[in-house]
């Protein structure tokens, strides 16, 4: 009995960190639909931070992340997209989409303050969310496809012809 209550506290020890609700969230996510496992190419279009934070699943943990594409109804990724983040003390930072589309800055490398405000260059196109962002930290959580009466579908560059 004192075996496995050791055992149990041990156990107790290990999985303290890690935060049940937001575990649960990110495996409600389902499994990876791949084709990449792991690392800056996986998971395309899903909320990044649902796994990548603090008290969840994977690391590294981030900051904030998202997906671009091409266009709202294509899964064409759009990468070399610049997506430029604003606060609202004029500080700017700049990231740049993957071959995936995918985009991230890592736990501790967001410089700005919330709210952020977002626009889109890609070979001098530009293209402006027309909302802030709040708190957010996954673009996916509002802007996972498909568009329903809750998200407002994928983050793109092009409207579609």
């Amino acid at each position: 009995m004192k075996r496995l209550l050791s055992i149990c506290a041990l156990a107790g020890v290990l999985t303290a960190c890690e935060d049940p609700v937001l575990t649960e969230r990110a495996r409600s996510l389902g499994p990876d639909p791949g084709p990449y496992e792991e690392g800056p190419n996986h998971r395309a279009g899903f909320p990044c931070t649902w796994c990548h934070q603090k008290g969840s699943l994977s690391r590294p943990y981030f900051d904030l992340g998202g997906t671009v594409y091409a266009r709202a109804s294509s899964d064409e990724p759009l990468p070399g997209a610049r997506v430029v983040l604003f606060d609202r003390h004029g500080k700017s930072q700049t990231l740049v989409s993957n071959q995936v589309g995918n985009f991230f800055l890592e736990e501790g490398a967001l410089e700005l303050e919330f709210p952020l405000w977002v626009k889109l260059e890609y070979q001098g196109e530009v293209t402006a969310m027309q909302t802030p962002i709040f708190r957010e930290r996954s673009c996916a959580a509002c802007h996972m496809d498909p568009a329903n009466s809750k998200r407002a579908g994928r983050v793109y560059l092009w409207e579609d012809p």
